[in-house]
């Protein structure tokens, strides 16, 4: 998800968090359990469109796209989506919600 300041930011933070307490809950660990890694890759620029996504084990990617849509390497390979596909998601996603 895609953020513009500091308080997007911890809001995203804090809907990953939540979830993962959701998911400790139903599998019945306590949701104090719930400490998820955050990993800070990618080149962070005026311009460019940094992101906070949630990817395998709870990992947390603070990260940018690069001009071509694309997501650093790892960060990819983790999410098992290119950036690219990512978007197209979220445009899809954006579509869905707006027509109703």
């Amino acid at each position: 998800m895609e953020f513009e300041n500091a308080m997007a930011l911890i809001s995203i933070l804090q809907g990953y968090i939540r979830q993962g307490e959701l998911e400790a809950q139903r599998e019945g660990r306590g949701a104090r359990s719930v400490n998820p890694d955050v990993r800070v890759v990618g080149t962070f620029t005026e311009g460019s469109a940094p992101v906070a996504l949630k990817g395998r084990d709870g990992v947390i990617w603070l990260t940018t796209y690069d001009v071509d849509g694309r997501l650093p390497l790892v960060v990819e390979e983790d999410l098992g989506v290119s950036g690219e596909e990512l978007v197209e998601l979220s445009v899809a996603e954006e579509m869905f919600w707006r027509e109703g």
